[in-house]
């Protein structure tokens, strides 16, 4: 059996969206029996077990909190320079021709918006906002330069959810991130497929909710366990996952 796609997730990609960002603060869900004819359609069978991180119970809603940071263009001078450094990546806007303090701050915020991890924007002020690009996954970042600025880091504290969290793509893949990704059995039953899904997801028909779903055995599947044989109490563990985007359709 492929792996499925819902048309809520189809249609977020093909309006733009990453996918490794639409599945942020995402679950496993694994259930008993065949699965449904596609992703759009209700859950059957028995809900066995739910994969988080480390175990944690996945609220319903529950969205990490995106780290903030600030940097405020104070005073400046012709051909004094301005840099913010992100997860050691230095972006640096050298003030020549001499300008106010609100373009200088637009055009180093529009420098550092190119990097991976944040987004950035001055918003016609003095002042740059600097935020993480993925919510819950922080980022470090430090002042330099000869102009005169006020950093402040961690406006808005990072703060991740219980959800999974994929890595950058990479090879044409995602993968997960080095959390641990584990759940607790709920009920007996036999793993027959999976869906990954957002924590509000309830599992009825629905053409927007964003899914992705797939069998589930001991080798050859799209989810492998070491056993289907799942148990109230005993802890399933995923080591590897990786989301593959095909060269040709």
């Amino acid at each position: 059996m492929a792996v499925k796609l819902s048309t809520g997730l189809r249609n977020e990609m093909l309006s733009g969206q990453e996918l490794r960002k639409i599945f942020i603060d995402s679950a496993i869900k694994i259930y008993s029996g065949t699965a449904p004819a596609d992703a759009d359609a209700a859950v059957t069978g028995t809900l066995l077990a739910v994969i988080t991180k480390a175990s944690g119970t996945l609220s319903p809603g529950e969205v990490s909190t995106a780290k903030e940071a600030t940097h405020l263009i104070t005073s400046h001078a012709n051909g004094e320079t301005f840099s913010l450094v992100i997860n050691g990546t230095t972006y640096t806007y050298t003030n020549t021709p001499d300008l106010d303090a609100i373009p200088i701050a637009a055009a180093l915020a529009a420098l550092v918006d190119a990097d991976p991890a944040v987004e950035a924007h001055a918003a016609g002020t003095a002042t740059i906002y600097i935020r993480s690009k993925f919510p819950g996954v922080t980022f470090t970042i430090t002042k330099d330069g000869t102009g005169t600025t006020t950093l402040t880091d961690d406006a808005v504290a990072n703060v991740a959810s219980d959800g999974l969290k994929f890595l950058a793509a990479s090879a044409g893949a995602i993968a997960k991130n080095a959390d641990v990704w584990s759940g607790v059995g709920l009920a007996v039953g036999t793993a027959g497929y999976f869906r990954l899904v957002k924590s509000s997801d309830t599992g009825v028909l629905s053409t927007t909710e964003i899914r992705l779903q797939g069998n589930v055995g001991t080798s050859g599947s799209d989810l492998t366990l070491s056993s289907v044989n799942i148990t109230i109490g005993a802890t399933q563990t995923i080591d590897t996952a990786t989301i593959t985007m095909p060269a040709s359709v």
